[in-house]
């Protein structure tokens, strides 16, 4: 695996930028944002936002230079294949004014795996990167994704995304957060003053409310989240205790 990045500092703020026309249209069920808010969150790092655009390389472009400059990192899915459609590459080539090559190093090690004759146009367009890019190699392809400035070029295919962003984890290495969850069966509106003060008291400490069924029988889950299991303990006390006393009235 290769790590593409060398950052003293890990990434705190990340965006997603999911790229494909399936997506918007509804041919394709999005799962990469969801793996990585998830792994990312792991090893204490936020993802900050998702933006999806269609295979149109001036929205590739403008919201990529808008995220580059907004976040420590922006992470790409989608079009990096062998098919007409797959302009991510020349996109992020774009944002940053620089060439698409043919990277020396990842077409030999291509060329070494399929064979020189097995070696087709299409193949070789999965071996171009942008100028001064680093590839990511990753254990699930042998095509590979791409660092360039902050921004990391991952495949939409969502074993190849999770391998390749899993090759790279440590750049956004953090203090690890924790989560709990409470059981909450009430009205949200019954426990929603309370639950605000809650949080206006422990500033430090995230907590998300998510109703499950509604009705005569409502249930739903509180979440409690943050770097410090001892205020997350406490928090969750406070909590417990607030919704003790709802059954009570």
């Amino acid at each position: 695996m290769t790590h593409a990045s060398q950052n003293a500092i890990p990434h705190q703020s990340v965006a997603i930028l999911i790229i494909g026309n399936e997506v918007l249209s509804g041919r394709t069920r999005e799962a990469n944002a969801w793996f990585a808010a998830k792994s990312l969150f792991d090893v204490g790092c936020k993802l900050s936002e998702v933006a999806i655009v269609p295979d149109i390389q001036d929205k590739i472009v403008s919201t990529l230079r808008r995220l580059h400059q907004q976040y420590d990192a922006v992470i790409t899915s989608g079009g990096i294949g062998p098919t007409h459609d797959d302009i991510t590459m020349q996109s992020v080539a774009d944002a940053f004014d620089v060439s698409l090559l043919e990277h020396a190093d990842t077409l030999q090690m291509m060329t070494d795996y399929y064979g020189a004759d097995a070696l087709t146009k299409g193949r070789r367009r999965m071996a171009r990167l942008p100028d001064g890019a680093k590839p990511i190699i990753c254990e699930k392809s042998i095509c590979p994704g791409a660092f360039i400035n902050n921004v990391y070029v991952f495949a939409g295919v969502p074993h190849i995304f999770a391998s390749q962003l899993t090759s790279v984890l440590g750049d956004f290495q953090g203090i690890a957060f924790h989560r709990i969850e409470i059981e909450a069966n009430h009205p949200e509106s019954s426990f929603a003053q309370e639950l605000s003060e809650i949080q206006a008291q422990h500033t430090a400490i995230e907590i998300g409310s998510y109703p499950g069924r509604c009705g005569n029988q409502p249930t739903g889950k509180i979440c409690v989240s943050g770097t410090d299991e001892v205020q997350i303990a406490q928090v969750k006390k406070i909590i417990e205790q607030m919704l003790k006393d709802k059954q009570k009235t």
